[in-house]
């Protein structure tokens, strides 16, 4: 019996490869890094461990969450969220808290912003816009004002594009239901019932890192007669009629290898899946997938004496820097810490490959990150002790307006393929949370199984996405 082939050893092609292993459905999972967990991998440096940036383990999904409980136990930890926003030289609490806030920008600041958000619903009440761009739908839920403040620069830091070219669909997932008013009531009168997603104060992370949970499950895999096969770069796929037949595997010499399988689930860039195929698909399928652009992350990984800010993760809305985020593990798990006071942190920054921050040298990335964490007052040049960088090509799916026309290109295209699912977030080209990238992998699995779920529709009710009340752990820090 042939394999099912996965490609890519992240969240989505590790929940596929458990899945089916529990089935007892023999897998080929091919990994083109050294080990497992895609963008939640931990690094291990010494004593420390480093995630590829922050990763808040939280869902409302009963199955994920069990999955979370089962393998890790003991080692699941609940953790209290602090998260600040850094703007203007100054930190505010996020979730707004109405006094730091005002405090912080100024009474007259203070005022401006709500009277912007003011006038803005009267706008909408008598002439109601449908919001196209990320732009479009935050000014309509905060005001312009408080868009330029606290949305604008972070955004454009991550994405690399103007916020009136992003989809307002990005904003409805990850910030739905929030609005200046909610933001208020909450932080004034912390309602106890259903929380918006955004505002939830606390999560659960494995002891060790994000990189922990996948482990176990890639662990799981292995024996139950599944193979993990790491260092492997899959380049293509070759397909006869309406099934794939092989994936093409580069190896480091430069050789190449046919893997034949049964099914092939892809977790891997959709437009890299599409590029590779042999033979091609029609012009405007590869039209298509040109079109799509991917984000880079660049991470500077810094190992600091002390225990510089007491956040898990700080967003930088400050344009005098070029950092976007920078997470400390310390607060996030005290055993991701080496011993004598030291602190692992990852300084973020986000990319294409042809800007000219890619292409710096590993010492000018440092001197750039200590540099900046010393302008926003965080830490010293000296306090840093260790330090290396790591780069990750593809990271994010860029979800600029237009992308949707040439995703149902690509998609129609696809389907044609009875043993082809793309899963996860590169995949499927959706920016969606751990979870979602999950329970991707679990329903493509399923399908093979006999099931028939439409995986495209995971994650589609953005209000699954950014609701839900984190469900309950034992505590432990």
């Amino acid at each position: 019996m042939k394999p099912v082939v996965i490609i890519g050893a992240g969240p989505s092609g590790l929940a596929a490869a458990y899945e089916l292993t529990k089935n007892n459905i023999p897998v080929v999972v091919i990994e083109q890094l050294s080990q497992v967990g895609g963008l939640s991998r931990t690094l291990v440096r010494g004593e420390a461990r480093y995630d590829i940036g922050p990763h808040r383990f939280f869902t409302k999904n009963d199955e994920v969450f069990g999955l979370w409980k089962d393998l890790l136990k003991e080692d699941l930890l609940s953790v209290p969220r602090l998260t600040r926003i850094f703007y203007n030289n100054k930190f505010f609490y996020y979730p707004l808290a109405p006094m730091n806030a005002l405090f912080g920008v100024g009474p007259l600041a203070a005022i401006g912003i709500f009277f912007s958000y003011f006038t803005t619903r009267i706008k909408e009440r008598i002439t109601p816009v449908d919001p196209v761009s990320f732009e479009d739908w935050v000014v309509s839920q905060f005001g312009r004002r408080l868009f330029e403040i606290f949305f604008k620069t972070y955004t454009e830091k991550v994405w690399g594009i103007p916020c009136t070219k992003i989809g307002a669909e990005w904003a409805g997932q990850r910030i739905k239901g929030l609005s200046l008013m909610s933001a208020a009531v909450n932080a004034v009168f912390k309602p106890q019932g259903k929380k918006i997603k955004t505002l939830v104060d606390e999560f659960v992370f494995p002891r060790l890192g994000a990189g922990m949970f996948y482990e176990r499950m890639a662990d799981y895999a292995l024996a139950n007669g599944g193979q993990i096969l790491l260092n492997q770069h899959v380049t293509g796929f070759r397909h006869e009629g309406n099934k794939l037949i092989a994936a093409v595997v580069r190896h480091a010499d430069g050789s190449s290898t046919d893997i034949e399988g049964s099914a092939f689930l892809t977790s891997a860039p959709l437009s890299d899946g599409i590029l590779g195929l042999n033979p091609l698909p029609p012009a405007e399928v590869l039209e298509a997938a040109r079109g799509l652009r991917y984000r880079s992350h660049l991470g500077v990984d810094l190992l600091v004496e002390g225990n510089p800010f007491p956040d898990n993760w700080i967003y930088v809305h400050a344009r005098e820097v070029n950092l976007a985020r920078v997470a400390n593990y310390r607060n996030f798990s005290s055993a991701m810490a080496p011993p004598g006071g030291l602190t692992p942190l990852t300084v973020e920054y986000f990319c294409f490959k042809d800007d000219g921050i890619w292409s710096r040298d590993d010492e000018d990335l440092m001197k750039l990150a200590k540099s900046e964490l010393q302008r926003m007052k965080i830490l010293q040049p000296e306090q840093v002790r260790d330090g290396f960088i790591m780069c990750n090509e593809k990271a994010y799916p860029v979800l600029e307006i237009g992308y949707e026309s040439r995703m149902e290109t690509l998609k129609q295209y696809i389907a044609r393929f009875d043993n082809f699912q793309p899963i996860g977030r590169s995949g499927m080209f959706k920016y969606n949370n751990m979870d979602h990238a999950i329970v991707t992998g679990l329903l493509a699995a399923r399908n093979l199984l006999g099931s028939k779920y439409d995986v495209w529709s995971v994650n589609i009710d953005a209000e699954y996405h950014e609701s839900g009340q984190a469900l309950p752990v034992e505590k432990s820090h």
